[in-house]
């Protein structure tokens, strides 16, 4: 349940920080039962840009999503990361470059630095920002503007929290971790927070919890489920979900980690790990052009051999979600679990 003030206090900042403003057209991609599009509706509401619904048909052929964007001379996209991967991992840019676009904000999954730079490539003058949150929170929390000049070796980090929001990591114990290095899970704060899950208040009370560092009078913060670590400068970097922390031959293991290594490989275009506790196996799925063995060789060159998955699958494309995000549970009836 979000409230309206949380919409309204988060659209005041999203259009102001961004600069979306009245003569935008913005593209909209995510169905409206999906918090990304609230994005989209209330910028446009709020600003007078145009909203311009793309037809859900266009993201299964990216020649023609680009002539619709290049069409309609779209300025914004606000976008899944799937639905950006798409358009790159068939070379749409190649085809045509929209050269309208100057907004590109992404979010709902860890975007491929390959999938970024080509992009960035074709929109040299483009804005590029990645965002992070879940909807408990409002559609997003944190935000981080891309820098041209920087490598993100390390990945792209979450960014610094939205006006009105404080974004921090919590142990196992609740102990709030400032020091870096140490993982813990991502916690928010403020006027952004859901009012919690309808009808479900046993769910409500697990995940919107009392403040551990205040003791004076009650305040909710959101756990997010999602893992967190800060680097030496401070910058928080995603680690991965809670529930996707896994045993496999002795160690403790993030699947985002594995995959993050994958997608760095070249011609792998997209990659989703899938852990079976049942048959303890541990599978990669990915789209691109080296073989199993050939990839298999090349992870051994940069992973211990103990976080390679057992059973690699090529694969011409990767099940999805309505909301454009990898759908692991598809995933996983094909490992039969």
């Amino acid at each position: 349940m979000v409230s309206h003030r949380s919409v309204l206090d988060f659209i005041d900042h999203f259009t102001e920080i961004f600069g979306i403003g009245e003569t935008d057209v913005i593209g909209n991609q995510a169905p409206f039962d999906f918090d990304v599009s609230v994005k989209d509706i209330y910028s446009a509401m709020k600003t007078g840009a145009e909203l311009t619904v793309i037809p859900k048909r266009l993201f299964s052929n990216p020649s023609a999503l680009l002539d619709f964007i290049c069409d309609h001379k779209i300025t914004t996209l606000i976008w899944a990361v799937s639905a950006l991967c798409l358009v790159s991992s068939f070379h749409g840019l190649d085809y045509k470059t929209p050269e309208t676009v100057n907004k590109v904000l992404f979010s709902g999954e860890v975007m491929p630095m390959k999938h970024l730079r080509a992009w960035m490539e074709h929109l040299p003058e483009a804005l590029f920002v990645n965002l992070y949150g879940p909807t408990e929170i409002t559609c997003n929390c944190t935000y981080h503007v891309i820098d041209r000049n920087r490598l993100y070796e390390k990945g792209i980090p979450l960014g610094k929290a939205f006006p009105n929001e404080e974004v921090f990591l919590l142990s196992s114990g609740g102990r709030r971790i400032r020091e870096p290095g140490e993982a813990g899970e991502i916690c928010v704060r403020g006027t952004a927070l859901a009012l919690g899950y309808y009808n479900a208040p046993e769910q409500t009370a697990g995940s919107f919890v009392q403040n551990p560092g205040n003791s004076h009078f009650p305040e909710l913060i959101y756990r997010t489920g999602d893992l967190g670590i800060l680097d030496e400068a401070g910058e928080l970097y995603f680690s991965g979900r809670k529930d996707f922390q896994i045993k496999y031959m002795g160690h403790r293991i993030e699947l985002e980690e594995i995959e993050r290594a994958v997608n760095q490989i070249e011609g792998v275009e997209r990659c989703c790990c899938i852990f079976d506790e049942k048959k303890n196996r541990l599978y990669g799925f990915y789209v691109g052009t080296p073989d199993k063995k050939e990839l298999h060789g090349m992870l051994r060159q940069v992973l211990p051999v103990f976080m390679i998955p057992g059973t690699l699958k090529k694969a011409d494309w990767l099940p999805m979600t309505a909301n454009g995000k990898i759908d692991r549970k598809a995933l996983r009836r094909l490992t039969g679990g």
